[in-house]
């Protein structure tokens, strides 16, 4: 019986252990969030130069596969 004890004592012990080890303290009230960042304001330059990249990617592929043959 002793053996069995010994065990269910070990692993409460080391469950506690670990749910300690990882607790995190209270924090204190914080101040109100800053303002969110606008990220919305380059979006259009970004769409430009995406649909700019994709169509030179697609076209230096085409005459990859055609120099391949």
């Amino acid at each position: 019986m002793k053996p069995n004890l010994l065990k269910l004592y070990a692993t409460i012990f080391m469950a506690f252990i670990s749910f300690l080890s990882v607790a995190q303290p209270v924090d204190p009230p914080a101040d109100d969030d800053p303002p969110a960042s606008p990220i919305n304001t380059k979006l259009v330059w970004l769409a430009i130069f995406g649909i700019t990249f994709a169509f030179y990617y697609f076209k230096n592929q085409k005459k990859t596969s055609l120099q391949d043959k």
